[in-house]
């Protein structure tokens, strides 16, 4: 059965695509400055691809359970031990991609694109049973997702986009001529499995985004596997994560959002043939992910995860397009 696709457009000349299999962004399309229309997001070509997971690194999906890491695969909640589904190594990333890898029921509303999803209790290991939604509108060259959960028991819950952007276009081969700016003094550090080795410091170079900063020589500083580094934004409230701007076809992109932290992850790992005329090679797309903290339900100092019954998970996220050459914030 062929996946389910739903098609946003704005006047602005910004143009998406949905795709039920993750309830997630499947292709974005922008004017750059001499006005010319292309793809902004790595992509597959077609269903065979997009459901291999081999080919498809979570390729816009929609995070869930939980984003990111939790490591060991393991959860305690109160007082009870829940084994988690580990699919990265002995840790779990990304829910087991559980989210991820569901056919979503999507459907058209007024303003935009609703995909609503059950996830039972027992699913990739979490207690409860989960009910959430995405729900995307395009306006004013503004993409925003509305992530929303209930349970019925208490779970965790941190819902992110992990859509990979290269805003060169599919001329593009990396991301590395792009500059990042990320509204943050303080990251995380990580150990070798890229779980948080301690709690945020101040951040230095080359790790240091609080300027506009091009990645190629930061990436090179770094050294491998490059940047899959959490930054705790600065403020509290709907406010600016990150910018993103391609100087070469004068694309900007901001990132919004009210929860705590931004994983920013350069695409270090990537590894397949790709599609849209762009190899997926390391570095081609880098993930701007808004979330709670990697492993925060075993750490004291991060913000709470816990979801109750009775309560209600809302998380918005902007992606704001713009078309300037323009550096400075």
């Amino acid at each position: 059965m062929a996946l389910g696709r739903f098609t946003l457009r704005d006047p602005s000349g910004i143009e998406v695509e949905l795709v039920d299999l993750g309830a997630a962004i499947e292709v974005v399309r922008t004017p750059d400055r001499g006005g010319r229309v292309e793809d902004i997001t790595l992509r597959l070509d077609s269903d065979e691809d997009r459901l291999d997971h081999r080919r498809n690194p979570h390729l816009g999906i929609t995070v869930g359970r939980y984003a990111n890491r939790i490591g060991p695969a393991e959860l305690v909640i109160d007082g009870r031990h829940h084994q988690l589904t580990a699919n990265e190594g002995p840790n779990q990333l990304h829910g087991g991609g559980g989210f991820g890898r569901r056919r979503w029921i999507g459907r058209s509303t007024a303003r935009g694109v609703r995909f609503e999803l059950e996830s039972p209790s027992g699913e990739m290991g979490f207690p409860g049973t989960i009910r959430t939604s995405a729900t995307y509108e395009l306006k004013n060259a503004v993409l925003s997702i509305d992530l929303d959960a209930t349970t019925d028991a208490t779970t965790v819950c941190s819902m992110t986009n992990h859509t990979y952007w290269n805003l060169g276009g599919p001329q593009a081969e990396t991301i590395r001529q792009h500059h990042v700016q990320i509204d943050a003094t303080q990251m995380v550090p990580v150990g070798a499995a890229r779980l948080p080795s301690g709690p945020p410091g101040i951040v230095s170079p080359p790790f240091d985004f609080g300027h506009p900063t091009r990645l190629g020589p930061a990436i090179t500083n770094v050294g491998p596997p490059g940047f899959d580094h959490c930054y705790m934004v600065e403020g509290d409230g709907f406010r600016r994560h990150a910018r993103l701007v391609h100087q070469a076809s004068g694309r900007c992109l901001e990132v919004w959002s009210a929860h705590p932290a931004l994983q920013f992850y350069a695409g270090g790992y990537l590894d397949s043939p790709g599609g849209g005329g762009r190899a997926h090679g390391p570095f081609a797309g880098l993930c701007l992910e808004p979330q709670h903290v990697p492993n925060a339900p075993h750490l004291e100092w991060a913000p709470s995860t816990l979801l109750l019954p009775g309560q209600h998970y809302h998380h918005r996220i902007e992606f704001r397009f713009a078309g300037t050459e323009q550096l400075e914030p």
